[in-house]
């Protein structure tokens, strides 16, 4: 069985951590430290969500009471937004044929099966909600380990309402996972900001981010064919460069956006704007405000 199905004995809780150590744990919690609580053992192409999940277990485990109270992003607390990422994991979770905590979904809309799993979590303390989410998340990685017979990392299957390769989903549940840390960090935790991936993982998210634009451009365009590109330059620690086609062509892009790539990465997961980050644009401006303004538009949440 894996282990982190439920709070170590012992572990601090709560107001036990002052805001320096609990900086400290999740430092050590996405890079290795002596005080880390290990990720589950996962494929390669899982990593990244194994250490997302890994650093969230850190903060909630050490989440100060009165955090558990705050409203942090989309009206939910810290309690909700643990449903929620148990929620979508376990839209996964059945797709791969891996238990699935909580209630079953009649189909595989996240956020119906969102609303079921907070209705069924209403009124139980915040810390049991995380408990459950430390379940599927645990179930789902233990899945992905052991199982006899998955898809490969590069066949598509359709889960959350979206088809698109293994490698890929898991990506996004990192994303998500890595996005909502930040968002409880940000309103429950003081303020404290969220340790970063490590550069290889940033790297793995930044490109499948990247790879996200072209659907983002549709989106904006109402799924009007585009046939422009873009390059996309991203700086910093996990950075590279892509050129984005967002059409069938092979076409020389019309554009190039340089910007940090944890900026991007926020811009992709709606936490900063457009007009928030710094980005170098050579080429066609007008192409270059169109994507980073349709960046969030394959992230957003609509509720």
């Amino acid at each position: 069985m894996v282990d982190n199905l439920h709070p170590r004995s012992g572990h601090e809780r709560t107001s036990d951590m002052d805001p320096s150590r609990l900086r400290s744990a999740l430092l050590a919690a996405v890079r290795g430290g002596s005080g880390r609580r290990p990720a589950h053992r996962v494929p390669a192409y899982a990593a990244p969500y194994a250490d997302r999940v890994a650093a969230l277990d850190v903060l909630l485990t050490a989440l100060p009471a009165s955090g558990w109270a705050a409203v942090v992003v989309h009206g939910w607390t810290p309690a909700g937004v643990a449903g929620h990422l148990m929620a979508v994991d376990g839209l996964l979770a059945a797709a791969l044929g891996a238990p699935v905590i909580g209630p079953s979904a009649a189909g595989d809309d996240p956020e119906s099966r969102t609303d079921l799993v907070l209705d069924a979590l209403r009124d139980r303390p915040g810390a049991e909600a995380a408990d459950r989410w430390r379940e599927q998340a645990a179930a789902l990685c233990h899945h992905l380990n052991t199982a006899d017979s998955l898809p490969g990392e590069e066949e598509r299957i359709t889960a959350t309402a979206v088809t698109m390769r293994l490698r890929d989903h898991l990506a996004m549940r990192a994303y998500e996972t890595w996005m909502h840390s930040a968002d409880i960090c940000s309103g429950a935790a003081g303020g404290l900001e969220f340790p970063l991936p490590v550069p290889e993982h940033v790297h793995t998210l930044s490109q499948f981010g990247c790879r996200l634009l072209r659907t983002s451009m549709m989106i904006a365009a109402g799924g009007a064919p585009d046939e422009r590109a873009a390059r996309i330059t991203l700086t910093g620690p996990g950075g590279g460069t892509r050129v984005v086609y967002f059409g069938r062509e092979r076409v020389e892009p019309a554009a190039e956006i340089e910007m940090d790539v944890i900026d991007f990465c926020f811009l992709l997961g709606d936490r900063l704007g457009p007009d928030e980050i710094e980005a170098t644009v050579t080429g066609d401006p007008g192409l270059a405000r169109e994507v980073l303004t349709a960046a969030p538009l394959v992230t957003r949440v609509r509720r």
